[in-house]
């Protein structure tokens, strides 16, 4: 308890320390836009390794082999996208969000519209994250799980709301460090304890259990997020430069590679701890501890708190600062800090009210993948070379998102690949050859 005290300390006083050093929007929101490549790297690598790619990608390879890899693997495809092709354009835009992004590259309308599906998919994964939070909480202090939650959930929310960016910038590196020690632990632990050989395991591509078809979807859904995801933007916008956001991704697409390669190690490690069928989210979480010395499991239980927060502080301020950017049409860091605490007090309450009614949230992130990734990869990618149609592209964002609705509904993926496609391909119809000049009407909807 002593020691989960002074973890929480610790970035309680980054956040205070930002706080009192750092006052304008611009600081609050992109840090300045002073950070380096290794700042941004480490950041991105945080944000990623969170909670589900930790205990979901190690229970994944348990049970189907190492193509769990792509997991993480296809957001390691998803950043090289981001780094060969967006990312300098994304910080040499200038601003502060990515539906600001949509505004500068299509139109007004999809500024507000984007705006309005990431506040609440962001607002639902910050309280699954809570809720993991509280979990790891309990492992660690013994603290009931309500109050774990509450706990878990002010800190989080008070040293984001104190310190903005440049507090969650600094936090990640400590964090991931947290990551990186506690998961090398549970390699040498799990390794040294198992009889199982890696040379023995065959490295697959796909395979019975995870088929070509399950591939495809990580690749496009899961990789896609990566490609054009608003809590990644804001590290790029918060970058020196253009170089630097460029390095600064390429060094994240090797640190997540890198951290799969060593969680499915793990996962394959464990199959020689407990018979086939153990349940996959207890393998990190109780198998792997159970051969490790009592402080090297501590190490492991503060490792995983540090992955699901450093997610959580990103979803918080990426939803924050788009209601009080885009939606309100402000810059005001006291509103913005006051927002931040309404997000966190509702994401609680989602939290607490128990799976159902979360489900139906987290539906808002297929909403986002179906509708707003590929309009968005479109406009960035042909900005200075061909303008877009602003109606069609509406329209790719409307109708991708709701077949995302019918895909989150139904459970069916065929309405994912359905509305990615769509939307990409409604996006592409919507490249204006270059010299034509717009409509009025389609430049009355873009000014």
């Amino acid at each position: 308890m002593n020691l989960l005290v002074l973890y929480f300390a610790l970035f309680i006083g980054m956040g205070l320390h930002e706080y009192f050093k750092r006052k304008d929007f611009t600081e609050f929101a992109v840090a300045g836009r002073r950070s380096s490549a290794s700042v941004v790297g480490i950041s991105i690598t945080a944000s990623c390794v969170g909670a589900s790619a930790t205990i979901g990608m190690t229970g994944l390879a348990f049970n189907v082999g190492t193509p769990a890899f792509w997991w993480l693997g296809s957001g390691a495809a998803g950043l090289l996208i981001l780094s060969t092709l967006l990312a300098a354009k994304t910080r040499r835009s200038g601003v502060f969000t990515l539906p600001d992004m949509a505004e500068k590259f299509i139109s007004p309308s999809a500024r507000r519209l984007t705006a309005l599906i990431i506040i609440p998919a962001w607002t639902s994964i910050l309280a699954a994250q809570y809720l993991a939070a509280a979990k790891a909480c309990t492992a660690l202090s013994g603290m009931d799980h309500s109050t774990a939650l509450v706990g878990c959930a002010l800190v989080i929310t008070a040293y984001t709301m104190l310190g903005g960016q440049n507090s969650i910038l600094k936090s990640d590196a400590v964090q991931y460090g947290f990551v990186a020690i506690g998961l090398t632990l549970a390699l040498y632990f799990t390794a040294s304890a198992s009889p199982i050989s890696l040379n023995d395991i065959p490295v697959q591509f796909v395979n019975d259990a995870f088929p070509l078809s399950k591939w495809t979807y990580f690749m496009i859904i899961v990789g896609g997020s990566y490609v054009v995801c608003p809590m990644l933007f804001g590290r790029l916008f918060s970058a020196r430069g253009e170089k630097q956001a460029t390095h600064g991704t390429l060094l994240a697409t090797a640190g997540i590679a890198i951290s799969a390669g060593v969680i499915v190690c793990i996962g394959l490690y464990a199959r020689g701890l407990v018979p086939a069928g153990t349940d996959a989210d207890s393998i990190l979480t109780h198998v792997v501890p159970s051969v490790m010395p009592t402080w090297a499991g501590t190490l492991l239980l503060f490792a995983m708190l540090s992955a699901i927060i450093s997610s959580a502080d990103s979803c918080l301020i990426t939803a924050a600062t788009i209601l009080e950017h885009d939606v309100i049409g402000g810059s005001n860091t006291t509103r913005c800090r006051l927002i931040m605490t309404a997000i966190g007090i509702g994401a609680l309450g989602i939290a607490a009210s128990g799976g159902s009614i979360l489900s139906l949230l987290l539906a808002a992130n297929d909403i986002y993948v179906c509708g707003v990734v590929a309009p968005m990869f479109v406009a960035i990618l042909a900005s200075d070379k061909r303008p877009v149609n602003p109606r069609v592209m509406l329209c790719a964002i409307l109708l991708g998102g709701l077949l995302g609705i019918l895909a989150a509904a139904t459970g069916l993926k065929a309405y994912s690949f359905a509305g990615v496609g769509l939307s990409l391909a409604l996006s592409l119809g919507a490249l204006i050859p270059a010299g034509t000049p717009l409509a009025p009407s389609s430049q009355g909807i873009r000014e």
